[in-house]
């Protein structure tokens, strides 16, 4: 596939004929039908259903305008890169987030840099994804969350860390269904969704949380889950008690429909990070990081931030 080929084709498909596809490509209409036929051949392939008026595009091709939506997007961004060697036009950054963190603080931080005209690709994984992909270059910025007591941050003495501010994880249970919550706690039980042992939180549970609910009796795994949204979810329908990012479950909390168990169950108070590269920073990725970080929030006691030197300071 080439890129010409790509913007052809979206051009009628956005354009709803040929006519005005030929105006927007800047060529003759019996040019551009020559083109489309050079495609058609080069790939083997009917494009359009020529037996309407308008012509339009073959189910099988209207299924990967997306695809090619994509594409195009994505070789113009290479080409555009590769054309900048300073980093000087570049436009654009790539942050790698924490899931719990998309869905919770991620817009509001990347509000603080809204106004630098600044297109941003958000990509959402787990923890150790994220700093992946920083490590390897195919993210710029990553945001994750921090504990006290947490392992090392893999790769930061090559990493620049900085605070953004703090979450804290909470357990929740549906308001409406506590009789069930506390029939299974007469029985020695405490129904948890767990998050798995390799994903971050699921370390913090089995580091910080569970060896804290001896006291209340068996821990009981109902579920298992690496995402904090479906978490949330079970939690909602009474299945069993979910430990959330505060700010997720804010609004269900206010309206009753959940409740915070905080006052009887452990929370953990979490440090949210942003991590970066320490060498060949890009103009761009290093306004942005000045705006994230420039208003550290106050200390927190148990929140804390590991720097290149391996030292801990809440406001750097």
């Amino acid at each position: 596939m080439r890129l010409e080929w790509i913007e052809d084709i979206l051009a009628v498909a956005e354009n709803g004929s040929f006519q005005m596809a030929c105006e927007k490509r800047n060529v003759s209409q019996p040019a551009f039908s020559r083109r489309i036929r050079q495609i058609e051949q080069a790939l083997g392939v009917t494009l359009f259903d020529r037996s309407t008026r308008p012509a339009r595009l073959a189910p099988h091709i209207q299924d990967q305008l997306d695809r090619m939506r994509d594409l195009s997007a994505g070789l113009r961004d290479l080409a555009a890169a590769m054309q900048d060697k300073d980093g000087t036009r570049r436009r654009r950054i790539v942050i790698a987030s924490q899931h719990a963190i998309a869905a919770t603080s991620t817009p509001e931080i990347m509000g603080r840099f809204a106004d630098l005209d600044i297109d941003t690709r958000l990509r959402s994984a787990n923890r150790d994804d994220c700093l992946a992909q920083v490590m390897t270059r195919r993210a710029d910025i990553a945001f994750i969350h921090d504990v006290m007591g947490a392992e090392e941050i893999p790769g930061s003495d090559f990493l620049d860390i900085a605070t953004m501010g703090r979450e804290t994880l909470i357990p929740v249970f549906a308001g409406d269904k506590l009789a069930l919550l506390n029939d299974a706690y007469s029985h020695g039980e405490l129904p948890v969704i767990a998050y798995p042992s390799d994903v971050f939180l699921g370390q913090v549970q089995r580091r910080v949380i569970f060896p804290r609910l001896i006291r209340v009796g068996r821990v009981r795994p109902r579920l298992e889950t690496a995402l904090t949204l479906a978490a949330l979810e079970f939690a909602r329908t009474g299945f069993a008690i979910a430990w959330i990012p505060e700010p997720l479950a804010r609004d269900e909390i206010r309206d009753g429909r959940l409740v915070d168990l905080s006052a009887t169950l452990p929370s953990v108070p979490m440090t949210l990070i942003a991590a970066r590269l320490s060498d060949t920073v890009t103009p761009i990725v290093r306004d942005v990081w000045q705006r994230i970080v420039q208003h550290p929030p106050a200390p927190h006691g148990q929140g804390a931030v590991r720097h290149k030197n391996g030292g801990r300071n809440p406001d750097s």
